[in-house]
This record gives C-alpha cells, structure tokens and sequence, in this order.
C-alpha cells in the first residue's frame, strides 16, 4: 500500500510541474476584464487550465506509459508526430521562452528597469543559467525549487486572503460577453493539457519507485495526487481572478504582467513585490531547466543527436523568442494552441473510454474532424478566411462556449464508426 503523506508529496510535485509560475499571469486578468462574469470565466478557465491537464495523466496511465503511447489507435505515425508538435510547443517554441519573458518583465520591467541593456542581461543570464543545469546533473536546482515553491505558495495564499478582505476594492458591475468562451480558450495558454501528456511518464514511473503496488493500487494512487495538485491550482486561480476583478478601483492597465505586480504592490507593499518576483522568476527558472532536459531527452532518444546539442539549440532558440515579450508570445501562441487543442481534448476523451471503442477507426475520424475546425479557428486567428467555409463554421453550435469542434467530433466519432475495422 502507500501512505497519504506520499499521495501529498507526489500531488505538490505535480502542481509545481504544472504551476510553472508563467501561468499565474492570466486569472487577474480574466477576472479584471470580464468584471462581474469574472466567476463564470474562471470555471471555464479552469475546465482547460487544471481538469483537461488532469483527465490528460490519467488517460495516459490507462492506455500505456508515455506520451508515445498517446495518440497510438490513430496510427503510430501520426502519435510520432503529435508527441513532437507537443514537445516543441511546451519546449522552445512557446512555454520555454515565455518562462523568460516572464521572469524578467515582473523582477525588472514592471519595477522600473525597463532598459534595453536590462532586458538582455538579464536574459542571457537567465537562459545561461538554463543551459548549466540543464547539461549538469545537479540536485541544486531541486532544491532551489523545493524552497520557492512552498514560499512562493503561502505569498499566494496571503495576496487572496488580502484581496478578499480589502474594503477599497470592488468588482465593476460591467457583464463580458462570451465570458464562458473566453476563460475556456485562455486555458489554452497554461499549456499544461500538452504538458500533462509528456509529465504523465514521470509522475506514473515516481509511483511504481519502490512500491509495491498493483494495477488498481497505482490507479488510485494517481486519482489521490492529482486532486491534490489539482485542487491547489483551482484555489490560486480562482482566488487570484476574484481579485482580478476587483482591480478596477485602483488600476487601469491592458498588460497582464502589468496588473500581477501592481496588484501584488497593493495588498503586500513594496516588499511583496520583491518577494513575489524572486519566487516567480525561480519557479520560471525551475520550469525551463525541467523542459529544455525533456526536449534533449525526447530528441536524443528518436534521433541520432547528442543530448547536449538539442539541449543547446533548445536554449538558444528559446532565448531569441524570449526577446519579444510575453505579450508576443502569447499572440503566436493562439493560432498554434487553437488547432492543437480540439484534438488533444479528443483524444484524451477517447483514450478514457478507450477499452469500449473496438474500432481504432472512430479515432481517426475524430481527429479527423475536429482538426479541420482546428485549423479554420487557426486560420481565422491569423485573418485568412474564405466566405464559404467561415458560413460554414458560424452554423455550428456550441461557439459561444469554444466548443465548435464538439459537434464535428461526435460526427466523425459516427461515421467512422460504420468502417469496418482492419483484422490484424
């Protein structure tokens, strides 16, 4: 069996593995723009932020042991595939670099050192740093880890209690359109859904160590710990969006980083801000050495390239997008997560029910379906429309909710259905 203390340990290691500080910059914001909708977004938030990431490990433990096993019923080549988008996604084109862009604008930018020359020095050390632990085996950087988080954990904590006990704010009586849609889709920028599908080997190989544990045992193991992990990151979230929303009384601001600072400033002073930055560019730090070791790790096992070298070009091409900005980044983000998403949710919901689906075909069609709606919302993102398939696309129901891949999913679920399965 395992003790509780156990199911607590490996739950906080994975909320620390999907935390990555970075995405602790959208809920404020969510909540300080869709005002008195801000609950309503933050559940919708939530859904893709912290329960898809969690259904994501699980349907990894039911169908095999990685991310390679993923997305196998709908051919291995096309698992090949998606496993490497998503590697690349969580590495150096997007999460990699934001970790940067984030750890520098709110230690340096929003305090007054917004120079040029601060920007690039702080970078360069920044990704140097990176690519130290990342060549070097060392426990160091756990360590530094395991300290921030839990300080980094009771800053949060003391920043909600304050915001909600605060009398000179209150939320703006304003209603957000579409407030569902919008906390639904910003859940796609934690990026913690993709991250889920690449960490779920870790947490599943940290449960087997040195247990003795059966099929069921291990199951359950896994449901307990990522409630856990779970369970903490919708508190933060929500609570941080609560007082999000409350901002208005004190603050006009369009920038995300922005409003976590000044937000931090004026419930904590001075010192907050000092604190909060310290921990949030650690995490940030921590979260970029543990993905640059899982891109060179992944790489190095299906390619003929030396760990070191991918570990290298993974940090120095992360390095070139951290210059522009978490705001840039999160742009170029949209169109890649909008196409990726859809199909991902779809899976991860096919892999659950998996040993009731006999026909690997329904997971074809499935993705099939719901990646051409992916890639019209992508399009669309990026201005190339055509007239005929845009009226197509409005028909469709559930886009009020960021749900119009659901109807085309079920479709093809149906229709494939009926292809008669190849006999091995």
């Amino acid at each position: 069996m395992y003790k509780n203390k156990d199911v607590f340990l490996t739950g906080f290691a994975l909320f620390a593995m999907l935390f990555g500080a970075g995405n602790l910059i959208f809920p404020p914001m969510l909540g300080y723009e869709t005002n008195s909708t801000w609950l309503i977004t933050i559940i919708a938030f939530v859904i893709t932020g912290v329960g898809f990431p969690f259904l994501g490990i699980i349907s990894v433990s039911i169908v095999g042991n990685n991310m390679d096993d993923f997305a196998n019923r709908v051919s291995p080549i096309f698992s090949k595939i998606f496993a490497i988008i998503s590697i690349l996604t969580i590495g150096p084109m997007l999460a990699i670099p934001r970790t940067g862009a984030t750890a520098y604008e709110i230690t340096f930018l929003y305090n007054g050192l917004d120079s040029p020359i601060y920007k690039y020095a702080y970078l360069i050390l920044y990704f140097a740093i990176v690519i130290l632990f990342s060549l070097r085996a060392s426990k160091v950087i756990d360590r530094v880890g395991k300290i921030l988080t839990p300080i980094l954990l009771i800053l949060l904590i003391l920043i909600i209690i304050k915001g909600i006990f605060a009398t000179d704010l209150y939320i703006n009586s304003d209603t957000y359109p579409h407030a569902f849609k919008r906390g639904f889709l910003e859940g796609y920028q934690t990026m913690d859904t993709i991250a889920s599908i690449a960490y779920a080997g870790i947490i599943l190989k940290s449960i087997k160590n040195g247990r003795n544990l059966d099929r069921k045992q291990e199951f359950s193991f896994l449901i307990k710990a990522g409630l856990v992990a779970i369970g903490s990151l919708a508190i933060i979230y929500i609570g941080f969006a609560f007082i999000g929303a409350k901002m208005h009384s004190v603050l006009v601001t369009e920038d995300k980083i922005e409003l976590l600072v000044k937000m931090t400033s004026h419930l904590l002073g001075k010192y907050g801000t000092i604190i909060l930055a310290v921990c949030v560019a650690g995490a940030c730090l921590t979260t970029a050495i543990g993905l640059v070791a899982t891109v060179g790790e992944y790489f190095s096992n299906i390619t003929k390239v030396k760990y070191e070298t991918i570990v290298i070009l993974t940090v120095f091409s992360s390095f070139l997008l951290s210059i522009l900005g978490v705001e840039s980044i999160i742009k170029i983000a949209v169109p890649i997560l909008v196409l990726i998403y859809p199909v991902i949710i779809s899976l991860i919901i096919l892999n659950i029910f998996h040993k009731y689906i006999v026909n690997d075909n329904i997971y074809k069609g499935v993705v099939l379906f719901t990646g051409i709606v992916g890639l019209i919302e992508a399009l669309q993102v990026l201005n190339l429309k055509n007239d005929t398939i845009t009226s197509i696309y409005e028909i469709l129901p559930f886009s009020d909710f960021g749900l119009t891949w659901l109807l085309p999913g079920i479709l093809g679920f149906i229709i494939f259905s009926f292809l008669k399965k190849k006999k091995k």
